[in-house]
């Protein structure tokens, strides 16, 4: 599903990821593990076409996606769940989720709206605003506009980073439903033991980023 070849980038002239090579097949979870400042974030930024790879090549479903916008590869089924930033502040719920969506007609939208609603608390949320939400329930808001768009793989920047409990079991549960949807996944987390939830769903791949 996922192939990377020779990875490099940084930010301006900093180099921060030398040639980093993974691969992961349909219905795997990759697991992306290391120290602060490791690359870990940068690698999936430019995954997703966030930064320009200097040198190597990124395959989605055996085509050359390297340095696309992120337009065209979320209508490739590629979406991007940062850790920061992933939500309009002065916006609704239901306004960010439609934001994310703007690329589909309003029948297409709206019809799309309807499935992320099904996601828990995520309908209860719709008319407040990011400002008035708990760390877990906007984190459950940025899941929702990455769902809306069906996606066949994930890039998840430390999904349950700042949650309580309760959200964070909602969480759960959704990453877990995931293997029903066909959906793989990556996460970025300092903690294998959070997700060891997963290891019945998934075959469970540990990555390094030194």
């Amino acid at each position: 599903m996922l192939k990377l070849e020779n990875i490099a980038t940084g930010y301006g002239k900093k180099q921060v990821i030398y040639d980093v090579s993974l691969e992961m097949k349909e219905g795997e979870i990759v697991l992306l593990t290391g120290g602060n400042g490791a690359g870990k974030s940068t690698l999936l930024k430019a995954i997703y076409g966030l930064l320009p790879v200097w040198h190597g090549k990124v395959y989605f479903n055996d085509e050359d996606i390297t340095n696309f916008p992120t337009s065209q590869l979320i209508r490739k089924g590629l979406v991007y769940i940062p850790q920061k930033n992933n939500y309009f502040e002065n916006l609704t719920v239901e306004e960010n989720l439609k934001i994310s969506g703007q690329i589909y007609d309003k029948k297409t939208l709206k019809k799309q709206l309807a499935k992320v609603y099904e996601l828990p608390k995520i309908y209860d949320l719709r008319k407040r605003k990011p400002f008035n939400l708990s760390g877990g329930e906007k984190q459950l808001m940025a899941f929702g506009c990455a769902m809306i768009h069906e996606p066949e793989l994930i890039l998840f920047d430390e999904p349950l980073a700042g949650m309580d409990k309760e959200n964070s079991t909602l969480i759960r549960k959704e990453l877990s439903n995931c293997k029903e949807k066909e959906i793989s996944l990556i996460f970025i987390e300092h903690q294998k033991s959070k997700f060891k939830f997963l290891d019945q769903h998934f075959s469970l791949q540990l990555g390094k980023i030194n």
